[in-house]
């Protein structure tokens, strides 16, 4: 069902649809009709007009699903991306061999990485040494060894 509603609302290039362009527009307008129908609702009221409590209660409405499209529209499982890793430079490293800058030793240490420095956990081996990168924790990777002979020549 999901996957139906998104082709209405995403053309198949990844551009919003016609009905995208639609519900945004239609929630740009409901805060403001929303706000307008409470303040008039809310003067009646004071002055003893009839539906006043209608249109105080129409104008909450329409804020309240405002907010409900908002949230669901904005919802981060309807707009997943193609490159999640994208911002995550650390993940994105996941796989990739590497050489130890400064010695491991006690479970922390630094790899050089292309032309980057970063902080390492592993097991402890000295300076030169060929690690795999295997995750990621905050700005910290997390290495294994890697036997010499899996390593590419250029590493050794």
């Amino acid at each position: 069902m999901r996957k139906r509603l998104r082709q209405h609302f995403w053309s198949a290039d990844g551009d919003p649809g016609p009905f995208a362009w639609l519900l945004a527009a239609i929630s740009i307008v409901l805060p403001i009709f929303g706000l307008i129908l409470c303040l008039i609702g809310g003067a009646r009221i004071m002055q003893d007009q009839e539906h006043g409590w209608l249109m105080l209660a129409v104008g909450a409405t329409a804020i309240a699903l405002d907010i409900v499209i908002d949230f669901v529209w904005a919802h981060p499982g309807v707009s997943e991306s193609d490159e999640p890793e994208l911002n995550r430079r650390g993940a994105q490293l996941a796989g990739r061999l590497a050489r130890v800058a400064e010695p491991i030793a006690n479970g922390t240490g630094r790899i050089r990485v292309g032309d980057t420095v970063w902080t390492a956990e592993g097991p402890d081996c000295p300076r030169g040494t060929t690690v795999r990168i295997v995750s990621t924790r905050a700005n910290t990777l997390i290495v294994e060894l890697v036997a010499d002979r899996d390593a590419p020549p250029s590493a050794r």
